[in-house]
């Protein structure tokens, strides 16, 4: 019992802020991701002794995203999410105008994030924001390893691009100096 018991609360103190981001990205509500993750601790405390330590992460991301994807389908609708924060979580004392230019930032990456298809929104969610790695991500995804990096590589690539054309100014058309 002691060593079920250890593992929870290991388990608990490594994935539950991971897991709190990533159902964040799915509903938009802190107070919702809360809810989401406590139900998955429930789920892991009724389920811990018949689980493969291996496959705990996994498992713990399938679950997390099954309970998110559930609550969508309850709501009826996609939020965007506030990323006000998960930057607090991630930034010391900034000045005022670094956390607003991060803030910014991530929002428009988390905004960029959710225009990939639905397969490589999710490994980049799984890799970049909940911090599982390939092997994880496959076995969460339920998909080789080998379409994991595929899927990454391919989402990574597209939100370069999309990004550099959200950094780049449009183009103005100099009209005055035209007639001039």
């Amino acid at each position: 019992m002691s060593d079920s018991h250890d593992l929870f609360l290991e388990t608990l103190q490594r994935y539950e802020r991971p897991l709190i981001r990533y159902a964040h990205g799915y509903t938009g509500d802190l107070e919702d991701a809360r809810d989401i993750v406590q139900d998955v601790f429930v789920k892991l405390s009724q389920h811990l002794p018949t689980l493969d330590q291996e496959r705990l992460a996994p498992w713990l991301f399938t679950v997390c995203r099954n309970r998110a994807l559930d609550h969508q389908r309850k709501h009826q609708r996609l939020v965007v999410m506030e990323t006000e924060t998960l930057d607090q979580e991630t930034s010391a004392d900034p000045a005022p105008n670094e956390a607003m230019e991060k803030r910014e930032t991530a929002t428009a990456l988390r905004e960029l994030i959710e225009t990939l298809p639905v397969r490589q929104r999710e490994a980049v969610r799984l890799k970049f924001i909940a911090g599982l790695d390939y092997q994880q991500i496959s076995a969460a995804m339920q998909t080789s390893i080998g379409n994991v990096g595929y899927l990454i590589h391919h989402g990574v690539a597209a939100l370069k691009t999309k990004w550099q054309a959200h950094e780049q100014p449009p183009a103005t058309v100099k009209l005055k100096h035209a007639l001039a």
